[in-house]
């Protein structure tokens, strides 16, 4: 009997944990950049300051859609999504 070549394939632990750390890394980028939106008033790069019109709304919806990983559930990335998409159109009044 041959032994696999544990080079060429990758185990289901290991795949595991780099999803999980993929998706950790990636829960705080979005959520600084939320809270960062949040206080600031303002998002960081060109790009999403000729974008976004709403900074505070757009971060608040970046941060429902972080908790959804918490609450393991499918509403708040819903509800997040569309909070960040009003922040994008909406300008803010006052």
């Amino acid at each position: 009997m041959q032994q696999p070549n544990l080079g060429e394939t990758m185990a289901y632990g290991e795949l595991w944990t780099l999803s999980l750390l993929t998706m950790a890394v990636l829960g705080m980028t979005v959520g600084g950049l939320g809270i960062y939106a949040l206080i600031c008033n303002r998002v960081p790069g060109r790009l999403l300051g000729k974008t976004v019109r709403n900074p505070r709304l757009w971060g608040t919806g970046m941060l429902f859609m972080v908790s959804s990983f918490a609450f393991l559930s499918w509403t708040p990335l819903i509800i997040g999504l569309g909070i960040t998409v009003v922040g994008h159109t909406v300008k803010p009044t006052g």
